[in-house]
């Protein structure tokens, strides 16, 4: 009898003990806690309700079966000293859902919330972001699943990202366009010419070489190269700068930080897979590091920007991946640089040209591209078509699944509308339903401005083709964008002095231009505005977009 109950409790125990085994990988021991900031698998919660759990397409396990209510817990989750943002892999076969991250319980505080959209299958899967309120120290993370009835999305892992120092460089912020591509012959460049200034490499003349729409305003440069042009209006020879000298990107950006712009995009062409040495790509490569020094140095954030132009089309995106990794990041050390821009913790770079029916790119390549950077914890920016939306006109048909991989979304509009009508009918037809989808996908918006456009010199066309009406042309633009609520801006460009966009100082009148060539001036309008009016009119665009300004038709930039 003793035996027999001896062997009956032995064996409730290895049946208590067995269990036990079992649920110990299903819930894992909250010994220790563990990093926010980790990439964490979200099979592997500590408790959960209602859902369940299946292989992975991508590898492991992934939370499926979720529907509104459902919840997964995660005990002693270490935030350290802040965290700014929420990455979550997802996918879903319908409409999706949202996230909505806890604090504490399943109604506990709401920190953030990520929407998830419909990516095309249960196995498609897509990253996805959020802010989230400044969170520290430990907590029992819940993400509490919502939507509408049946299965919503699944969830393969997610990722808290660290505040950083100053907040978000991007977002809420106004950035211009820096090409950084003009020489000049003398300047001590390999390209050894006048590259961007003349058609042909020698100077400026009357042979018509001439490659760019405005002159620039030379007073403030204190290295200047002669051109063969005539004298200026007012009796000074007609010299122009090179974007080659550490003096002239510094005075680009002193304007910058002068007139409140918060930094630029440094446009980046003609990546290739290799480093065999060429002249074009040392010059591009120093200006790049002038940039990262005027930056600094003026306390303004910069981003490289891809531009996919001209690459090709069989290795362009290993040419990126190259260039980022070898030159970008290992030799220039760009992104190691106080002044290189950070969104929501990570680097931001931007790709520009995906998308576009005249630029290289299958949409399961650019997609590669996309997450391979994000991946490596790097804020994607898309300089995509202005119809990305729709997929007609300038954006490739069917190319949606790439622009939704996207953190940030820069739709160009230069010359795609040219009066004041226009830029309301863009606000009506274009930005507003885009706005909706971006914010219903959860991806950031930062539409594109531009002050006017002109290319006879370059190309030949029309004169003064989109007029820049005294600035009216770009505040529209402006206060459309900001009726809208939003407060994110990009400006084409600071330094475009080819294609007559440039917002840097330019020539006023005919006293600052060569007698005997046109030059496309300020004042062709009619009405007389100083050197730095576009700087200025920047400025307080950036102060209308961070409320610090009151939102009104008319600019409040003064002419002179």
């Amino acid at each position: 009898m003793y035996i027999s109950k001896w062997k009956k409790n032995l064996a409730r125990a290895l049946a208590v003990l067995m269990m036990f085994l079992l649920v110990i990988p299903l819930f894992p021991a909250d010994v220790s806690a563990a990093s926010a900031f980790v990439q964490t698998s979200a099979s592997s919660y500590s408790s959960q309700f209602g859902v369940q759990l299946e292989n992975a397409s991508e590898g492991g396990q992934n939370v499926a079966f979720i529907d509104n209510g459902d919840y997964i817990v995660f005990n002693n989750v270490d935030f350290g000293s802040g965290a700014a943002s929420i990455d979550v892999r997802v996918a879903s076969n319908t409409s999706g859902g949202n996230i909505e991250v806890r604090l504490g319980s399943q109604n506990g505080t709401l920190i953030g919330t990520v929407a998830v959209p419909g990516t095309g299958g249960w196995q498609t899967w897509q990253t996805k972001s959020a802010p989230v309120q400044s969170v520290t120290g430990v907590h029992t993370v819940y993400l509490k699943f919502t939507g509408g009835a049946g299965n919503l999305f699944n969830l393969l892992w997610f990722k808290f990202n660290a505040a950083s120092s100053g907040g978000g460089d991007v977002i809420g912020k106004l950035y211009a366009g820096y090409q950084g591509w003009f020489n000049a012959a003398g300047d001590g460049s390999p390209n050894g010419g006048w590259i961007h200034w003349s058609k042909n490499s020698s100077a400026p003349s009357t042979s018509g070489n001439v490659n760019f729409e405005m002159y620039p305003d030379l007073r403030e440069y204190s290295k200047l190269y002669q051109t063969n042009l005539a004298n200026l209006g007012n009796g000074t020879p007609a010299k122009l700068f090179s974007s080659y000298d550490q003096e002239t990107v510094n005075k680009h950006f002193e304007w910058m930080q002068a007139y409140n712009i918060d930094g630029a995009a440094l446009q980046r062409f003609g990546a290739e897979d290799n480093n065999t040495p060429n002249g074009w790509k040392t010059n591009r490569d120093s200006v790049a590091v002038k940039v990262k020094n005027a930056a600094e140095s003026y306390n303004r954030k910069f981003y490289v920007m891809y531009d996919i132009t001209g690459m090709n089309p069989s290795n362009w995106v290993n040419a990126v991946k190259y260039d980022w990794t070898q030159n970008v990041k290992n030799t220039m050390n760009l992104t190691t640089s106080s002044a290189y821009a950070k969104q929501n913790g990570k680097l931001v770079v931007c790709i520009w040209g995906i998308g576009f029916t005249d630029r290289p790119g299958t949409l399961s390549e650019s997609i590669e591209l996309i997450q391979w950077f994000k991946n490596q914890g790097v804020y994607v920016i898309g300089g995509v078509p202005t119809y990305w939306r729709t997929g007609i006109n300038d954006s490739k048909p069917n190319f949606m699944n790439a622009y939704k991989e996207l953190d940030m979304i820069s739709p160009w509009t230069i010359a795609r509308f040219g009066t004041l009508q226009g830029a309301d009918d863009f606000k009506n037809n274009v930005l507003q339903p885009d706005l909706t989808y971006t914010q219903q996908n959860g991806i950031a918006y930062q539409p594109v401005m531009f002050p006017g456009f002109a290319w006879s010199n370059l190309h030949g066309g029309p004169k003064n083709e989109v007029p820049r009406l005294h600035g009216d042309f770009m505040w529209r633009q402006a206060y459309n964008i900001k009726s809208l609520g939003i407060q994110t801006g990009y400006i084409a460009m600071f330094d475009e002095y080819d294609e007559g966009t440039a917002i840097a100082k330019a020539a006023e009148n005919s006293s600052m231009i060569p007698t005997n060539h046109y030059f496309l001036t300020l004042d062709a309008d009619g009405v007389a505005v100083s050197s730095d009016f576009y700087l200025r009119l920047a400025g307080d665009i950036n102060r209308l977009f961070k409320g610090q300004i009151p939102l009104t038709v008319n600019h409040p930039t003064s002419h002179q």
